[in-house]
């Protein structure tokens, strides 16, 4: 009877566990990345909308970490939701029907996020390889 024992020893990124946390760091720098750009297109659209800008409803623009999310939102200003189109006042009561911006930013966004997320990860390969 013949036996053979064969010892192999595997190193590198994913082996000890350093791959696991670049790939832990890489999903949450995506989120972060992504509510950057939501908040970045925000104001750029608000700019181009809104008719008589002040700067306040731009200056409350926040984005803030829930758990492991980014909520991009207008800290509660009293006309944000007039201004979105939500409001109980739109629409039915004035013509105004709103300007949508974190809605249609959202949307765009959610196709953006791929190619947010593949610039991401160019920065977090060369820890996993």
């Amino acid at each position: 009877m013949l036996e053979v024992q064969a010892s192999v020893e595997f190193e590198g990124p994913v082996f000890d566990g350093r791959a696991v946390l670049a790939l832990n760091d890489f999903a949450e720098a995506v989120v972060d990345d992504v509510a950057e750009q939501g908040f970045r297109d925000i104001h750029f659209t608000l700019s181009r909308v809104l008719r008589n800008p002040t700067g306040y409803y731009q200056s409350r623009i926040r984005n803030r970490a829930v758990g492991s999310a980014q909520v991009l939102y207008d800290d509660r200003v009293i006309y944000g939701h007039w201004l979105e189109g939500t409001g109980s006042r739109n629409a039915p009561v004035t013509r105004f029907t709103g300007y949508f911006t974190f809605r249609r930013v959202a949307q765009h966004l959610r196709k953006k996020a791929p190619a947010i997320a593949a610039q991401t990860l160019k920065r977090y390969l060369g820890r996993m390889q």
